[in-house]
């Protein structure tokens, strides 16, 4: 059993070597595994939705704002993305987060075996989700071009000694979920 994060229900990620053996064989742009770097000290790992989406962009500016208070918690930040490695780094640059690590996901596996849901059409355009959409862009965090699957929902997951101890899947496109509370053990 994982704690999620906030008052939402727990989410379980199955067994402790099941999500030893996905940690242990995803790397990151570093060359270190998932479960290495957890070794070392506690990692959020946020997987994130396509770079072209106004949420994504909210989700670096709101990581970028706290990177700080997550490192002081103890914890070191690692991102997922369905992208290129380099348009990735270019990206996350323009946050100030190019020497974050980061894990190319395309086919979308880690997502996967971290337990995230696509989301359907309906759920991206309830008007709740548009709503937050507007208030996005007129945020400054504008749409790009798609890179990945637009439906993956993301998640940011606290891992420690190889195993997820903390997890936040995001309920829809729009969620912002308190990264600092999320990497405080």
């Amino acid at each position: 059993m994982v704690r999620r994060s906030g008052a939402a229900a727990h989410f379980t990620m199955g067994t402790d070597s099941a999500d030893n053996n996905l940690l242990a064989k995803t790397c990151t742009s570093t060359g270190e595994t998932l479960a290495a770097l957890s070794e070392k000290s506690p990692v959020l790992l946020v997987l994130l939705r396509h770079e072209g989406c106004p949420f994504c962009r909210n989700a670096m500016y709101d990581i970028a704002r706290q990177r700080h208070q997550i490192e002081d918690a103890g914890a070191s930040i690692v991102f997922g993305h369905m992208g290129s490695q380099d348009e990735f780094t270019a990206f996350a640059a323009r946050y100030g987060l190019s020497a974050i690590p980061a894990v190319a996901n395309p086919d979308r596996s880690l997502y996967q075996g971290m337990g995230l849901q696509r989301a359907s059409v309906l759920r991206l355009l309830s008007p709740k989700i548009f709503w937050a959409y507007l208030k996005a862009i007129f945020s400054g965090h504008r749409p790009g071009k798609i890179k990945g699957d637009p439906f993956q929902l993301p998640g940011a997951f606290l891992l420690h000694h190889g195993k997820v101890v903390r997890s936040h899947p995001y309920r829809n496109a729009a969620d912002r979920p308190d990264y600092v509370n999320l990497a405080t053990p």
